[in-house]
């Protein structure tokens, strides 16, 4: 099956990989930074609706660190012990943060915040760079199609139970109960540290373990013309989610007043969506090609954002209809991306170069996205347009303008590859 890995390693291998992925789902749910226990949590401190974007801003900031984590790569001479150990260091922080914050000074806490989940993102991702080529290289290129729609099934079915939890527990827990939500908080992150855990049974390849880099891979990547056009493609196809994904809780906890359970519903809709299609996705981009198909989810993500402009406290049914649709494109999108970088990036030892650049842009790009949308937001505090019978308020108007930017973004599946680059 892989050429540095028996069967039996690969079996059990990719088996440990799914364990880890799964057990990842339940603490991203939990302590997600846009997702709903999560913003609770900081809105709780006292941040102002207007700018959570800036958690995902200092997540997202941390991904400068794989520069370093690439600087280093030729100095550590055990690279799995490194992965476990460095990544264990993430939920740690992010525990730490969650229970020691809300007791200190109210002019300390957001600082703190801050500091905090800029250090668990500063574990996670020191190790992706390594943590990517030990995944990509330990799957069988001839089931990598098959093998990631079950992964993402993995996914999206322990999601759907960690949404349940979470909606469950984040319900019964008062708004402005710092503590609570930090000991929900680091419930979620105890399923980190068990997702690490689970990797120490997974061999690795011998070309992870000996993966050495130099500067002059880091400009090899950017000659590289596949691996250059999957980076302009995902650049350009998500410029309306710069805006879009830090708010989303947002929206739903301060302008349609939903509860927990109705927003774990949602989420369970749309993760529903995606289990169910995840196969056929993987089975269809196979048969039709990854550019094809991102042409296709285009118009699928217009009318998610135009769903937003019609949903009120009152009506709120659109927005379930949105992410179950929505559903149907990440799905699709998932898969195709993480095809299009794995067949992009060539067969050298210099390999953790490339995922980082990736992972630096795919990650970066939504800091710059959150900082972005906090003067825009702010400048639509007092917004009030009137459309026909819908009245569009602030974050009504932050998501037209994603829906405006979606329609020439979806452009960007022309720089994924057709399908005879992705059968090379």
């Amino acid at each position: 099956m892989n050429p540095n890995l028996s069967r039996a390693q690969s079996r059990t291998s990719l088996a440990a990989f799914n364990w880890s992925v799964g057990l990842r789902s339940f603490y991203d749910t939990t302590c997600g930074g846009g997702l709903f226990i999560f913003v609770s949590f900081a809105l709780s401190l006292g941040l102002a609706k207007e700018r959570v974007g800036l958690i995902t801003s200092v997540v997202s900031f941390a991904c400068l660190l794989q520069v370093v984590s690439i600087a280093v790569v030729n100095f550590i001479p055990d690279k799995k012990r490194f992965i476990l150990s460095v990544g264990l260091c993430e939920p740690l922080a992010l525990i730490v943060t969650a229970l020691a914050t809300p007791f200190l000074p109210a002019g300390l806490r957001l600082w703190a915040l801050g500091a905090g989940i800029f250090l668990a993102g500063a574990a996670y991702h020191l190790t992706r760079p390594l943590a990517d080529d030990w995944l990509a290289s330990s799957i069988p290129v001839a089931i990598r199609p098959g093998y990631l729609a079950w992964r993402f099934r993995v996914i999206n079915a322990c999601t759907i139970v960690a949404m349940l939890l979470a909606g469950y527990v984040a319900e019964r827990i008062a708004k402005s109960d710092s503590f609570g939500l930090g000991l929900a908080l680091a419930g979620g992150g105890v399923f980190g540290v068990l997702s690490v855990r689970a990797l120490r049974r997974a061999p690795m390849p011998v070309r992870s373990a000996l993966a050495r880099v130099t500067w002059k891979d880091a400009r090899e990547a950017l000659r590289v013309k596949p691996f250059r056009n999957y980076l302009a493609g995902f650049f350009v196809y998500n410029i309306p989610f710069l805006l879009a994904i830090p708010y989303y809780q947002v929206f739903n906890l301060k302008v349609l007043h939903m509860k927990e359970s109705r927003i774990a519903y949602v989420a369970i809709g749309y993760l529903g969506v995606k289990l169910l299609v995840t196969g056929f996705c993987g089975r269809f981009i196979h048969r039709h090609g990854i550019r094809r198909v991102l042409w296709a989810c285009g118009p699928l993500y217009v009318l998610f954002f135009l769903a937003y402009l019609f949903c009120t406290p009152e009506r709120t049914w659109p927005l379930f209809a949105a992410w179950a649709l929505v559903g149907l494109a990440d799905a699709a999108f998932s898969i195709a991306a993480a095809m299009a970088l794995y067949d992009s990036v060539p067969e050298t030892p210099g390999r953790p170069v490339y995922f980082a650049i990736a992972n630096v842009l795919s990650i970066g790009i939504f800091c710059i996205g959150g900082v972005m949308a906090i003067p825009i937001l702010e400048g639509l505090q007092s917004a009030a347009v009137q459309v026909g019978p819908f009245a569009l308020g602030q974050f009504h108007c932050l998501y037209a303008i994603c829906f405006i930017l979606m329609i020439p973004a979806t452009c960007g599946a022309a720089f994924f590859p057709a399908r005879e680059k992705v059968l090379e």
